[in-house]
């Protein structure tokens, strides 16, 4: 029989016991401790928001490298309701969801459509903006979507769009993959429309609004491939962290707030102006 010395034995019980403390940690690191997100913000009196630098009127940098926009006004006052400091985190449509899975973030205010593969990673708040996605396209080549039927387009790397179009095509009855070529830039998107080399660029309505009033050769189709219905995105299974959002959300809107951030930033006198879509759900306090 095989003998196993003492000094092998001690080894070996001081390896487990690494292991056992290494994975301890990395279990409290992605759960804040095993806790809600909620108690995790209050404690350390800050709320870590994902959110995006290149989506503007939503969220983008100004002049004086200050996150500006619809989201980051929305994120502030989240974190006003919850009685936390705003902690501005930079995310882009791939980290959004990553970032809040690995714990890096506490929500996302990001710009980011409900759907249902995204639903299956992570949870949702109530929606709290409300839109639709369509085309941009050049005047002289495309007057509406079936004029697009066939052609390589650009679309956001990730986005819902991607699927908006392709069910939009299906229920046409138009077979065969789209041609789709895909972008991490939003500008560089609507550049390859504006000279020609795709045929259209799917994105929602008031992002591409801006481009087009920037530019009298572009005009942005009224026909939608899909609706967008923003949420905040929460950790998945944190229902004390949606709740909490959900309320600070109602309360924004039962006291006008949220008007006057959505009039700041899609309203008459905005750069792009967007009829609202729907008021925000607030449930009665009984």
């Amino acid at each position: 029989m095989k003998v196993i010395s003492h000094r092998r034995c001690w080894g070996i019980v001081a390896l487990l016991a690494a292991l056992l403390a290494v994975a301890g940690c990395t279990s409290s690191a992605g759960s804040t401790a095993g806790g809600s997100t909620l108690d995790h913000v209050k404690k350390q009196g800050v709320l870590k928001a994902g959110i995006r630098s290149d989506n503007p009127p939503h969220s983008s940098i100004d002049a004086n490298g200050q996150h500006v926009g619809f989201d980051v006004d929305i994120a502030n006052a989240v974190a006003k309701s919850l009685g936390v400091r705003l902690e501005i985190v930079k995310v882009d449509e791939l980290t959004r969801i990553s970032f809040l899975e690995k714990g890096t973030i506490d929500i996302a205010v990001a710009s980011m459509s409900k759907t249902r593969k995204r639903a299956e990673k992570i949870d949702f708040s109530q929606t709290y903006f409300r839109s639709f996605q369509t085309f941009l396209v050049r005047k002289d080549t495309a007057r509406s979507l079936e004029d697009l039927v066939g052609k390589s387009v650009a679309m956001d790397r990730g986005s819902s769009a991607i699927g908006n179009w392709k069910s939009w095509l299906s229920g046409k009855g138009h077979s065969g993959e789209p041609k789709i070529e895909e972008f991490s830039d939003k500008r560089a998107a609507a550049e390859s429309v504006r000279q020609g080399n795709l045929a259209g660029y799917a994105e929602d309505y008031e992002i591409l609004a801006g481009f087009a009033k920037n530019d009298p050769g572009l005009v942005v189709l009224d026909q939608p491939i899909g609706v967008k219905l923003d949420g905040i995105g929460i950790r998945r299974g944190d229902s004390q962290m949606r709740a909490a959002v959900d309320f600070a959300l109602q309360d924004l809107s039962a006291a006008g707030e949220w008007q006057k951030i959505y009039d700041r930033w899609f309203g008459p006198s905005s750069n792009t102006p967007v009829p609202v879509q729907g008021e925000l759900e607030v449930w009665p306090r009984g």
